[in-house]
């Protein structure tokens, strides 16, 4: 009997940090390109126009993308919508109305805007997501997500304007992404609740469905402040992560040195994953 590999599922990623090589260009901010049986999706925009210069070196046609799916308000992930909308003529854009809210980052004395042009907010492509919106049987975005288990401190500095009054940002703008085929996927952004509550929270919806593969930063560093979570929290939450079967690919606002040592502790259920770099997700069978 003869096994061959059926491909299922590519993912790359246009925007992060840090590139693979020289060849692509790299930027703080995240976006994720996903191609599915159904779909060709894109999870995040990155803070410009970066994502397009690096999906057309990869031969990426994004003028093909359906689906945009935005994760939460802030500019390194969303910044890029303008450009998408000009680029882009087809593709239904979800996202949640509180994404529009004014953000903030508080630095020393001085708060700094980070959100998202509200102007775009009543474009009519845009579709504003529930608690659970279910595209298809492929693609459910959740949000929500209540749990403050093994929350980061790295969110102290981070938030929203209301009615004139700055108030600490609660992340409800913030959302997730199920790709459930041969394979199940879930795309987290940068996970400001937390990964352990996000996780927590998956296993309450689909409490029958394997999860292969967690994408997403953990948000566990503020590179304009040099500061890191504090190394006991991290071991924490690295310990609950080992508990579990899914493989772990972050990035972005982990940061260099909390994710050393989440891999000294999860090994090989744990990788960093790059401007350019591409992750297969196959599926093996048989012929007799």
């Amino acid at each position: 009997m003869e096994s061959i590999i059926l491909l299922n599922m590519k993912i790359t990623c246009l925007v992060e940090n840090k590139s693979i090589s020289h060849a692509y260009k790299h930027k703080h901010g995240l976006s994720f390109f996903i191609k599915t049986k159904k779909h060709n999706i894109l999870f995040d925009v990155g803070p410009d126009k970066t994502y397009y210069d690096n999906a057309k070196k990869l031969g990426i046609d994004l003028s093909e993308v359906d689906i945009l799916v935005i994760s939460h308000g802030h500019r390194d992930h969303g910044g890029g919508l303008s450009h998408f909308l000009k680029m882009n003529k087809k593709a239904k854009i979800y996202i949640r109305k509180e994404a529009f809210e004014k953000h903030y980052t508080r630095f020393h004395d001085l708060r700094i805007s980070i959100g998202l042009n509200s102007a775009l907010k009543n474009n009519k492509r845009i579709i504003f997501t529930n608690d659970v919106t279910r595209i298809d049987d492929e693609l459910t975005i959740f949000c929500n997500v209540t749990g403050r288990d093994l929350f980061s401190y790295m969110n102290g500095p981070l938030e929203v304007k209301r009615n004139n009054n700055f108030q600490r940002d609660r992340f409800e703008h913030e959302q997730y992404l199920s790709v459930n085929e041969d394979k199940s996927v879930l795309i987290t952004g940068c996970t400001h609740n937390g990964i352990v509550n996000v996780m927590r929270k998956y296993d309450t919806l689909f409490p029958n469905k394997y999860l292969d593969v967690v994408i997403g930063g953990f948000h566990l560093s503020d590179p304009s402040r040099r500061k890191n979570e504090d190394e006991g929290r991290i071991d924490s939450i690295a310990r609950y992560l080992l508990t579990r079967d899914e493989h772990y690919y972050t990035c972005h606002c982990t940061g260099d040195i909390p994710y050393k040592q989440m891999k000294d502790t999860m090994k090989n259920k744990l990788d960093y994953i790059k401007a350019g770099q591409e992750i297969y997700l196959a599926k093996y069978t048989h012929l007799s």
